[in-house]
């Protein structure tokens, strides 16, 4: 199986390198899909990922793997991807609605600089309403294992430290499971890999 990976907001293509390996040790032909949230817009790099995609092999099923951000950019990639559509999706700790600390960071500086046109389109209303909902089969994997205190954002509410449980969600239909990890290091967990190869497996029967 093709399995392209994606990082998230900030991050490089070192933070999917474990669940990278991981994956390659069961066979399948894992790649990484690099991006720079400071100096590239969203639109520009969702038309670089769909010209990835669309070199991959045409009689060969592929998997996307998003990481946050990287689950955003797989999405709006969707539309352009149905002449060779990924056979599955996963989303890890992705936002599918605005997160309840977007009005925390969108007065913040330093996240402004850094971010720029992405991190801006994220914290949007609107920005989610024109985001292409998934047509394949995908899964979302959320973290729990975010800090449950009445006086932060989330409360007692499930959470990965930056989006509750909830704020992943896609609706009815979407599978969602729940991993006792926290949002930067979701893609390292044991537990989060088994769910991933469970689906692997079952992708594969399918096709």
């Amino acid at each position: 199986m093709h399995i392209l990976l994606l990082h998230g907001q900030g991050r490089t293509t070192n933070a999917m390198r474990l669940l990278g390996f991981r994956l390659g040790r069961l066979g399948h032909d894992v790649k990484y899909f690099r991006y720079y949230t400071r100096t590239e817009k969203f639109a520009d790099i969702v038309q670089r990922l769909v010209a990835v995609l669309k070199s991959l092999p045409q009689d060969q099923p592929y998997v996307l793997i998003g990481h946050s951000m990287g689950g955003l950019l797989a999405r709006a990639s969707l539309p352009a991807l149905e002449d060779h559509r990924p056979c599955h999706l996963i989303l890890l700790a992705c936002p599918n609605q605005p997160s309840r600390l977007a009005s925390i960071a969108r007065h913040n500086p330093l996240y402004r600089y850094l971010t720029t046109d992405c991190g801006q389109k994220v914290l949007s209303a609107d920005f989610y309403r024109v985001l292409p909902m998934p047509t394949i089969p995908t899964t979302i994997i959320a973290g729990s294992g975010g800090p449950r205190i009445s006086w932060l954002p989330y409360g007692r509410e499930p959470n990965d430290g930056v989006l509750s449980v909830q704020e992943t969600h896609l609706g009815p239909g979407f599978e969602v499971i729940d991993v006792p990890s926290i949002h930067t290091f979701i893609m390292n967990s044991r537990l989060t890999f088994r769910h991933i190869q469970r689906i692997l497996t079952a992708t594969l029967i399918k096709n």
